[in-house]
């Protein structure tokens, strides 16, 4: 299977049209088998098993056979690296409860650096998790943006508080940030923003996803970059 495919897909019959044109949606579904079985450690409210409780309702409700369900392929660094600095996603992919338990002065100002600790601890598997739930929304806007689906879920999502170099309230990797950045390469700067501000004044606003993207005079696409030094990033 083709990497961009971001997926290995089960088919399902279509959603029927609950507006005027009587066209059928086409759902898809994006979970990875493993994501509920990461865990932040005794007592932490962040609880990767609710996923996979989700999922075990959707399908004990049959609602999976109106779905196309996919399996997504992880987020490579590079696809991390499109928000997140480098040393950070460095950070991620090589530290662990195991080099941890060396008591290294430099281990723990890396920690206070990348803001690691309570609210967002070391734990078993730490990368695998980091590139399992933004792998879904990454492979969700592909699907969009191909046209091979209307509409696209991915509820391990939504880990919208990490920064550019730095974790923040339980989530380390930003896969809202990611998952804009895809659909950005399909959709117009106006398509964009029209969702984006529903998001932000509808839904939940977080300042991180805010500051990435509100600049008006601005692409969005290099807003991320050219914006790198605000306090929301580092």
């Amino acid at each position: 299977m083709a990497r961009g495919e971001r997926a290995e897909t089960v088919s399902g019959v279509p959603l029927p049209s609950v507006g005027t044109d009587a066209k059928k949606r086409r759902m898809t579904y994006f979970y990875e088998p493993c994501i509920g079985y990461y865990f932040y450690g005794q007592g932490h409210p962040m609880k990767p098993h609710r996923f996979r409780m989700a999922h075990n309702l959707i399908v004990h409700y049959g609602l999976h056979r109106r779905m196309q369900v996919n399996r997504p392929f992880p987020a490579a660094e590079a696809d991390i690296g499109r928000f997140h600095s480098d040393d950070y996603v460095d950070f991620l992919s090589t530290v662990s409860p195991q080099i941890l338990s060396q008591n290294s002065h430099s281990h723990y100002r890396q920690l206070k650096r990348f803001n690691v600790g309570e609210d967002c601890p070391v734990f078993d598997g730490l990368f695998d998790f980091c590139r399992a739930f933004p792998g879904g929304s990454i492979g969700a806007a592909v699907r969009l943006n191909r046209g091979d689906a209307d509409i696209a879920i991915n509820w391990a999502g939504g880990l919208h508080h990490a920064k550019k170099a730095e974790a923040s309230g339980f989530c380390y990797v930003n896969d809202i940030v990611l998952g804009i950045l895809e659909l950005l390469k399909v959709h117009s700067v106006f398509f964009f923003f029209l969702f984006f501000f529903l998001y932000l004044f509808c839904l939940h606003r977080k300042p991180t996803t805010m500051w990435v993207f509100y600049f008006p005079l601005e692409d969005p696409k290099t807003a991320v970059e050219s914006k790198a030094t605000n306090s929301c990033f580092s």
